[in-house]
């Protein structure tokens, strides 16, 4: 073979490299051109599965016998008694020297609207989070039906904090309703705070979620909020001397209000679009992306200390499952078919990449390589997020289970399908998890 040839075939394949990664780079720009309000990262509301999204049916004999979900709260009001007075008290001692442009003074009087119709709703949930929830349990009864039947029992446990409660209730009411006979066990109390938003305190060996591990460098590069501050404040100098942190007040202050109105439909009659451009709003979603990597994935260094704490949600996944799967064998009438677990964004997303569902949990290098290799925040914990494992039994046969990640299949790349692409056995995938927990109370302890 000729050197020319073999120059050429390389060629080829560098530049047909190029053009995959291309394509996966430019997969999130797509996303944002068909919907733009994905760019709103956890503040994203709940896409729910529409008529294209199928589930790959089970091997031949197999059937539904138990699941095991940990959920997020619906779409909810911003938390904290001050998030939509900020933004309003800077753009309101502004006005107060006549330093506001038009639009800002605009902007300043709907936060005004928005603040006083936000009083008293601290982080509560909003009726579209409600109506997600019984969504999320209408499609779960309809897809595995025997599950909660008759004669089903739920096992329900939710955070203390009462947008986790209302979700949960929600989505129990739709169970109860679909199932008047199915059997209900709901708490929320603090003794399983450990396992569904574990409270210890582990050092964050990763840096901080804004600065470390590059994250203050990769926002200088991908966020200016200069444009901004210079539409809504007639004098720049002004805004430089009164505002410390200026890219920390337009994202934190001004842009969480725009992103959260979407949780709040009708949006309390409010419009708080055309304020960012959507270059924008999209680059504020790479920062904002960075930083849930860092603070909540495997970050660049190792796992995140959010991961290192769902050790206790992990194990309980696997006492759970090998318990009622041994009760179901032995065909007890005490068997649980469902532990339902909600909670937080904050769980959801490390343990997602605890598990690498879809990959999630792949380490990068590199900040700039989230894009392009699809780490995407938006896939993973919008309002409502929910991991579903499914499993499946077969007289004489392993046990399976499927992961739904907000109710589509997903793949755990680490270990081999057995069926479909989708399909493990119980006895691998509990094995991973093991592994998992073990390795990370090792580092607990050692921290």
């Amino acid at each position: 073979m000729n050197r020319q040839f073999i120059s050429r075939i390389s060629t080829i394949a560098v530049f047909a490299v190029f053009l995959l990664n291309n394509v996966v780079a430019q997969q999130s720009r797509k996303d944002f051109k068909i919907n733009p309000i994905v760019c709103c990262d956890n503040y994203l509301a709940y896409p729910e599965p529409n008529g294209d999204v199928a589930l790959t049916a089970a091997p031949e004999g197999y059937e539904p016998c138990y699941i095991s979900h940990y959920g997020r709260h619906g779409s909810r009001w911003l938390i904290g008694r001050k998030a939509y007075d900020k933004a309003w008290e800077v753009l309101s001692e502004a006005a107060d020297s006549s330093r506001l442009t038009a639009l800002g003074q605009r902007l300043m009087l709907q936060l005004d609207t928005l603040r006083q119709r936000a009083h008293g709703r601290d982080g509560e949930l909003t009726p579209l989070g409600a109506r997600q929830h019984r969504g999320i349990a209408r499609r779960m009864y309809e897809h595995f039906p025997m599950l909660f039947s008759a004669k089903g029992k739920v096992e329900a446990r939710s955070s203390t904090v009462i947008r986790c409660i209302l979700s949960m209730a929600n989505e129990l009411a739709e169970l109860q309703g679909l199932s008047p006979q199915l059997s209900i066990d709901m708490d929320a109390a603090s003794v399983d705070m450990a396992f569904i938003n574990n409270p210890e305190k582990i050092k964050d060996s990763n840096g901080n979620r804004r600065s470390g591990n590059g994250a203050g460098e990769f926002r200088s590069r991908h966020f200016s909020p200069d444009r901004f501050l210079n539409t809504i404040f007639s004098d720049e100098g002004y805004w430089r001397r009164h505002i410390e942190h200026p890219s920390r007040f337009v994202v934190d202050d001004v842009w969480k209000l725009v992103a959260d109105m979407q949780s709040l439909e009708p949006a309390c009659g409010i419009d708080l679009s055309g304020y960012f451009t959507d270059e924008e709003m999209y680059n504020i979603w790479l920062v904002r992306n960075a930083e849930w990597y860092n603070s909540h994935g495997p970050s660049q260094q190792g796992v995140s200390k959010q991961m290192l704490k769902q050790h206790n949600l992990l194990r309980n996944i696997v006492e759970k499952a090998d318990s009622c799967l041994a009760l179901i064998a032995q065909g007890s009438s005490e068997a649980v078919t469902a532990n339902l677990r909600f909670g937080h964004e904050v769980v959801v997303m490390p343990t997602v990449c605890a598990l690498n569902l879809n990959g999630f949990g792949t380490k990068y290098e590199d900040l700039e390589q989230l894009e392009q290799q699809g780490w995407y925040s938006y896939r993973i914990f919008p309002m409502a997020s929910n991991i579903q494992m499914v499993f499946y039994n077969h007289a004489g046969k392993d046990t399976l289970v499927k992961v739904l990640l907000n109710e589509r299949e997903a793949t755990m790349p680490q270990l081999t399908a057995v069926y479909g692409d989708v399909y493990y056995k119980w006895s691998d995938v509990r094995s991973y998890i093991r592994t998992l927990i073990d390795s990370y109370e090792k580092q607990i302890e050692h921290e």
